[in-house]
């Protein structure tokens, strides 16, 4: 099984910022596919390998790069880490976002189920998107693919409960065992 890690945003654009740490999402989900490439030695099973997105000139030439690469690679299944982020403080909660195909729905349940678990955090729940914002990651490869929104960095609770490197190699391993659910 080749589960590619794809970090959104790119060295450019980073997007969201955690105010605690000021670290954006980019570096943040830097970190969490290393540990993810790390942790996966406990699944050998499961080969996994980073890409990263470059800017392109354009949002869709950048997907459509990675994900080029992706396709290259012969991935199974793609994972874009994200966090979300909201003016509201209290916003709080995991969310994982699929394209909508059976094998997307399948992996982003697994995946739902399995961060609620690491995370302790509401249930966002699984959302399909085709048109709307992040569509272009989940259906511009051949493998099946999900967006994953595990915790809001502006939220404290949300920042609490990844703060700490345990925390972070928990969230790891369960996008390796929600992978395993899912394929294995």
């Amino acid at each position: 099984m080749k589960l590619a890690i794809v970090v959104g945003h790119n060295a450019r654009a980073q997007g969201a910022v955690r105010p605690d740490t000021g670290e954006t999402e980019f570096a943040w989900n830097s970190k969490l596919a290393g540990l993810i490439e790390d942790e996966a030695r406990l699944f050998p099973q499961i080969k996994v390998q980073t890409f990263f997105r470059e800017h392109c000139g354009s949002y869709r030439r950048e997907i459509e790069a990675v994900y080029g690469k992706v396709d290259a690679w012969g991935a199974d299944v793609s994972n874009e880490l994200h966090f979300n982020s909201h003016s509201n403080r209290a916003a709080t909660g995991t969310e994982v976002l699929s394209s909508g195909s059976p094998t997307s729905m399948r992996y982003a349940q697994a995946l739902q189920n399995r961060m609620g678990e690491a995370l302790g955090l509401k249930d966002r729940g699984v959302k399909i998107r085709r048109h709307e914002r992040g569509s272009e990651s989940l259906m511009s490869g051949r493998a099946p693919a999900v967006l994953i929104e595990p915790f809001f960095g502006s939220s404290p609770l949300g920042q609490a409960k990844t703060d700490e490197e345990h925390e972070q190699r928990a969230l790891a391993r369960s996008i390796l065992q929600a992978t395993q659910d899912a394929f294995l």
